[in-house]
């Protein structure tokens, strides 16, 4: 099959008994449909079901009808349809997943298949790209587009993620796009990733961030907060040489009816992958400034 393009084929229906077949609806699915030439047949004789089919996806493809007839052990009869769908024009892989080390560089080629190729203009829309990556053209000799290449440079822990968007020149598809995502892994370990604060409890509002790395010989220099009404500390070295940064709102900075308060903390150390790690902070819930209950000593 083709993708967006009917086909039909017929299927032959036989009668085995002694009796006539009735046939009665014949329930479709969602890329195909069934139609019999004749609603009785004869003992022994045969009629053909007519299958219709059409897909706006492709790819594999597996559907079924369903026959219901008078036939007492099988008043309800499944006939299986299996396809292959070709696209009009897509790319040959449905998303890129490089993984690496920091420092170390990871690329892919993805190429463009379909029936209508030939027939297209392709031009890479330069939007969507992920942080630390490129997007190369593959030139064959021919020098039209056929593919292109995702490189991932390695440089910046995380994970980047973009989308490789090209106009087609064509009705349909008028563009094709496909995700892919860079996974960089760094010798920094923050947790939690995201802290944030519930306003609503009472007392002093505090998170404690573990921040560590395989790095050897590792410390944690500075920790500041750049935005926000919230103060940081540094405590440590700790156990396996991890550090902890305490962070406290500052009740005296939260001002008006907000339910909701934003900022950034930002934590210098000697991690060559992330010397300069940004941590956002989140408080919510309407500030309770209420002293906390202290607990009963008992008798």
């Amino acid at each position: 099959m083709v993708q967006n393009e009917s086909v039909h084929r017929g299927v032959v229906v036989s009668n085995a008994g002694t009796q006539p077949l009735e046939i009665g609806e014949i329930d479709g699915s969602r890329f195909c449909s069934g139609k019999m030439a004749t609603p009785s047949i004869a003992p022994g004789a045969t009629a053909e079901l007519e299958v219709t089919c059409r897909s706006d996806l492709y790819g594999p493809l597996k559907e079924h009808l369903v026959i219901h007839s008078n036939d007492p052990t099988a008043e309800r009869f499944p006939v299986e349809l299996v396809a292959t769908v070709t696209p009009l024009l897509a790319f040959d892989a449905t998303l890129v997943d490089l993984q690496m080390p920091f420092g170390e560089e990871r690329f892919q080629d993805v190429h463009l298949v379909g029936t209508l190729l030939d027939n297209a203009g392709i031009q890479l829309k330069p939007s969507g790209f992920a942080e630390d990556t490129s997007v190369d053209p593959l030139l064959p000799k021919t020098g039209a587009i056929r593919g292109f290449r995702i490189h991932c440079k390695g440089r910046k822990p995380g994970t980047h993620a973009g989308n490789l968007i090209v106009s087609t020149g064509l009705e349909h598809p008028k563009e094709i796009a496909m995700p892919y995502s860079c996974k960089v892994a760094g010798t920094l370990e923050v947790s939690p990733t995201n802290p944030y604060f519930n306003l609503k409890i009472r007392g002093s509002k505090v998170v404690n961030i573990e921040v560590s790395s395989s790095q050897p010989g590792f410390e944690v220099r500075s920790a500041r907060v750049l935005d926000g009404p919230f103060a940081a500390s540094i405590d440590g070295p700790l156990a396996d040489n991890k550090f902890r940064v305490q962070v406290t709102v500052l009740e005296d900075r939260l001002t008006g009816p907000d339910r909701g308060v934003q900022g950034k903390l930002v934590v210098l150390s000697n991690d060559r992958t992330e010397p300069e790690k940004e941590i956002p902070l989140f408080a919510f819930g309407k500030l309770n400034s209420a002293p906390a209950e202290a607990s009963d000593p008992g008798p």
